[in-house]
């Protein structure tokens, strides 16, 4: 077993057609902030997760397959556009304005849902309790 500050060891981890990143990759890959991922993840409305090893990752085809979820959802296509697969050794813009603004809404829809729900619960109870 590696000790927890090897840094030897892979970004990401190579299994046959698949690709694993960790949470700072999957928001980079998504040209998100890593706490917006957080918000997403707390609030169970992003990209879905697996665990190894306790530790949270994504894989990229669920990560693609999220990106072009939110893109389609307002009519974007992935290829052919400003919105294309990166090459091999090309690098990604820090930040994804179009998925950052599309995942903002997703997290502000979200947090006003389990808002409500949550006064509606309160409500209930208190109104069991006093009655």
């Amino acid at each position: 077993m590696r000790p927890d500050n090897d840094n030897a060891s892979p970004a990401i981890v190579h299994f046959p057609r698949r690709n694993i990143l960790s949470p700072v990759e999957a928001s980079a890959y998504l040209g998100i902030r890593p706490l917006l991922l957080n918000a997403m993840k707390w609030l169970r409305c992003g990209p879905k997760a697996i665990t190894i090893n306790r530790r949270r990752v994504y894989t990229e085809d669920e990560l693609r397959g999220f990106r072009n979820t939110l893109m389609s959802a307002v009519g974007v296509a992935e290829n052919g556009g400003a919105y294309r697969l990166l090459a091999a050794g090309e690098r990604a813009p820090a930040a994804d304005p179009l998925i950052t603004l599309l995942a903002r809404n997703l997290v502000w829809r979200r947090a006003i849902l389990v808002l409500l729900w949550g006064m509606m619960a309160l409500g209930i109870g208190i109104d069991l309790i006093l009655f």
